[in-house]
């Protein structure tokens, strides 16, 4: 068994969630840009943002389900409305709407 499936394995016995955990980091220390709504999408899961945001001159898409607070206010997810993004600094790809 090599390593990341071992720490999976051991996550899933201790019941953490690494995805979680991680976006619970970023909407703590990552860093701020400003970035714009392309897209929004529902479905029966809930919704689905899908924008974009600069770092370094460059451009990242990315998209992402909005969690139950922020399906309360949905209305500020319309496509070309200005949205504060929290991204890693290490990989700036990685984000995540505040």
């Amino acid at each position: 068994m090599n390593n990341s499936l071992l720490t999976r394995f051991l996550d899933r016995l201790r019941r953490r969630d690494r995805v979680a955990a991680y976006n619970s980091w970023l909407l703590r220390f990552g860093r701020i840009t400003e970035g714009r709504i392309v897209d929004l999408q529902r479905d029966e899961q809930g919704a689905t943002v899908h924008y974009f945001y600069y770092r370094a001159n460059v451009k990242y898409e990315t998209s992402q389900q909005l969690s139950v607070e922020q399906l309360e206010r949905i209305h500020i997810y319309v496509p070309g409305a200005s949205v504060t993004v929290r991204f890693d600094p290490k990989r700036p790809g990685r984000s995540i709407l505040q």
